[in-house]
């Protein structure tokens, strides 16, 4: 712990492997380090034209050469000098491609056991080099991210699940833009509500669009500035009052990897209050609800169901019996498809007329239960020919024409009304497997046996747990005390988004 300057000769990820025979020996360790430190001197290597010597906090002694072919290529001892200079605070790093003494620290005796360390170990470096040099850019990101081991959990999870390498040359570099977990938890519903990410394919492009072609570095980009993504958007760069791309904070200081550079910012690229309005609209179907006390507990689809039909005059006799009715043990958690029929289909068989218990027990309430299919289904599922099995344990045909889909002899009315991400409702014009002849004498007489509570694994999106885990009001590890927003503004913004109201299919 020091206030003086410092310089770190710092060998880059691949050159590491070369030393893993050192790790079980901690005296080792420590001496390769302080062999690669320099304390009360910050050495600048940008500007070297003759050979230059130093001594390490170790006591040994450096020497930077310049290549005769090339003079921007250094050399300290034998290895490469990737980058000359890079500033963090009160001190600068210089990335080798090796150790400044790797023979030596290889061949130092390991007191405990007596023996050499295997200087096959160092045979395999140039191999491990090669290995390190055919990896993607992608693959040298996820690399970094991991050592960070929090404030970019999101991001490296997104990305590890994307195609973005698919989209990268050969031989060419990149830099690739990565955002803080808080700049994603803006875009955190608070408790319930839409969260874009839930949709792969947004998702996919926002990646994609946060990765620019070729090695961009802080030093060297001009206010206005301006750079096409892999994706094809356009990002701009401002230098005051401090560098930020398309309005987005840049974190003080490059991040260079093999093949490309990365740069950490504040917030996530291409991703407005307009654009997730937008896709809340086309996606109602990712949209968490809120928890429900009432009207059952354990039946948050039928409780949502139900609410939403209770407020669309279309389904009092609907909503009526489902009020008495004992479904929530067979229509337990969430994971659904309900058929409901509308007033008028039940004024056919002159049901508007009976109490409201009618369908409670018995086969009333088979009747019921024969509407409800257990598994969330879309439009595009309802295939001509194909059947489903209701929790009545009846079967239902699909016939589909270009103008309309009908479930046994019920022409659906409207189509895909989700209930947040718990189920899906149909809205049809009959009630399935009733006739008037076929109408139950009374619910109370007849003869049913209760069966086993349908229990159902919730088939929804899930946020993954590096996404919702809390992150609460620590700050931004990266930003430190000049983050750019406040935990208060994000959850004003989320709360914004969350309670984005939708036209036509919203069920709330």
């Amino acid at each position: 712990m020091t206030e003086k300057p410092f310089t770190i000769l710092a060998p880059q990820n691949s050159a590491t492997k070369r030393a893993e025979a050192l790790l079980h020996q901690p005296e080792l360790v420590k001496k390769l380090l302080l062999d690669h430190v320099v304390l009360d001197a910050r050495i600048d290597l940008s500007n070297i034209t003759e050979k230059t010597t130093f001594n390490t906090l170790g006591g040994r002694t450096v020497t930077v050469t310049v290549s005769k072919e090339d003079p921007t290529k250094l050399k300290a001892n034998d290895a490469g000098i990737i980058e000359k200079r890079i500033e963090v605070p009160n001190g600068l790093l210089v990335v080798l491609d090796n150790f400044l003494f790797p023979e030596e620290q290889l061949l130092k005796k390991n007191a405990s056991q007596g023996k050499l360390v295997d200087i096959s170990s160092y045979a395999l470096a140039k191999e491990n080099a090669k290995i390190q040099s055919n990896t993607t850019f992608v693959e040298n990101i996820m690399e970094v991210l991991s050592f960070l081991k929090s404030g970019v959990r999101v991001f490296q999870h997104f990305l590890s699940r994307s195609n973005v390498s698919h989209l990268l040359r050969e031989g060419e570099e990149y830099t690739v833009f990565v955002p803080t977990d808080h700049a994603f938890q803006r875009w955190h519903p608070i408790d319930w509500g839409f969260y874009p990410f839930s949709v792969p394919e947004f998702t996919e492009s926002v990646i994609v669009n946060h990765f620019v072609q070729g090695r961009l570095k802080q030093d060297t980009i001009k206010d206005g500035d301006a750079v096409k993504t892999l994706g094809g958007k356009e990002i701009v760069f401002k230098k005051a009052p401090s560098l930020t791309v398309n309005g987005a904070m840049i974190v003080k200081g490059d991040t260079p990897v093999a093949k490309g550079n990365i740069m950490f910012i504040g917030e996530v690229l291409f991703v407005s209050e307009s654009v997730v309005s937008k896709l809340h609209q086309q996606h109602k179907d990712k949209e968490t609800p809120p928890l429900l006390a009432f009207p059952w507990f354990g039946a948050q689809f039928l409780s949502h169901a139900f609410l939403a039909l209770e407020r669309d005059k279309r389904f009092t006799h609907i909503t009526r019996f489902l009020n008495l009715a004992d479904l929530a043990p067979h229509v337990s958690g969430t994971g659904y498809t309900f058929f409901v029929p509308t007033d008028t289909a039940f004024e056919e068989l002159g049901l508007d007329k009976m109490p409201d218990n009618y369908l409670s027990t018995g086969d009333g309430l088979q009747i019921l239960l024969n509407h409800f299919v257990k598994g969330r289904l879309y439009d595009k599922d309802l295939t001509d020919g194909s059947q489903l099995t209701t929790l009545g344990n009846k079967t239902v045909a699909v016939q589909r024409t270009s103008d309309q889909v009908k479930i046994n002899d019920a022409t659906v009315v409207e189509s895909e009304v989700f209930v947040y991400n718990l189920g899906t409702m149909f809205y049809i014009d009959k009630v399935l497997f009733t006739s008037p002849s076929s109408l139950p004498v009374t619910s109370t007489e007849a003869d049913f046996t209760t069966v086993e509570a349908f229990t159902t694994v919730p088939n929804v999106e899930k946020i993954p747990e590096e996404i919702a885990e809390e992150s609460g009001s620590l700050p931004d590890v990266l930003f430190a005390d000049s983050a750019a927003v406040t935990e208060t503004d994000n959850q004003t913004e989320s709360a914004t988004t969350a309670t984005t109201l939708a036209p036509n299919n919203t069920i709330k």
